[in-house]
């Protein structure tokens, strides 16, 4: 059954070979790893330093150029 499966996809793919359908499937899910990874270091980085980032955005904001009418 699966090597059914991964015949089919190879031929979709245009990948000759069977290894070379599991050599793009590990890629994906490195891929897919990677990005969820990232995701979860980002959430941590809010988490941390969220309130910390705001309170400066908006130091920075006040503070900012007076602009003309035009």
């Amino acid at each position: 059954m699966t090597r059914g499966v991964i015949i089919q996809l190879g031929k979709r793919l245009g990948v000759r070979s069977k290894s070379g359908v599991v050599r793009l499937a590990v890629q994906e899910l490195e891929r897919q790893l990677a990005r969820k990874e990232m995701g979860e270091a980002l959430r941590a980085y809010v988490r941390k330093f969220g309130a910390l980032d705001r309170h400066e955005n908006a130091t920075l904001s006040a503070g900012g150029v007076a602009r003309d009418g035009a």
